[in-house]
């Protein structure tokens, strides 16, 4: 896939880690989301962080990879994709380090990064 194609493969996000402590109403909301005419099905479960650009290619193939999936295991179990718990990735680069942030739409506390995106990757394969 071209970097593109590897883009256009995934959810992105652009606010926002979850839903927070206080907002057990907009989760109950999102629960019961559904697609309709002006409000499509999502393409992914998976969720990146923007910008786009901090991204390798090598790091949007393995994300795809592992997106495409998961989100086809959620397929076979539910009918939408829309009220899904997300899993969200972004990747943190700091003055000394990169860190991966890995959750679900609804976690509230906890560890929630990695040192590789490896790492990240393997965690959330176990859930």
């Amino acid at each position: 896939m071209n970097r593109k194609e590897l883009e256009d493969s995934i959810l992105w996000s652009g606010g926002g880690a979850g839903f927070g402590l206080c907002s057990v109403a907009a989760s109950m909301s999102w629960a019961m989301d559904e697609p309709t005419k002006d409000k499509p099905d999502l393409i992914s479960i998976v969720s990146l962080g923007l910008p786009k650009e901090k991204y390798t290619d090598e790091e949007l193939a393995k994300i795809v990879k592992f997106a495409k999936r998961k989100t086809a295991n959620y397929d076979k179990m539910f009918r939408y994709r829309r009220g899904a718990n997300l899993i969200m990735f972004d990747k943190q680069v700091g003055e000394k380090d990169t860190r991966w942030l890995r959750k679900r739409l609804s976690w509230e506390i906890g560890p929630m990064f990695s040192p590789t995106l490896d790492e990240a990757i393997a965690l959330m394969l176990e859930k």
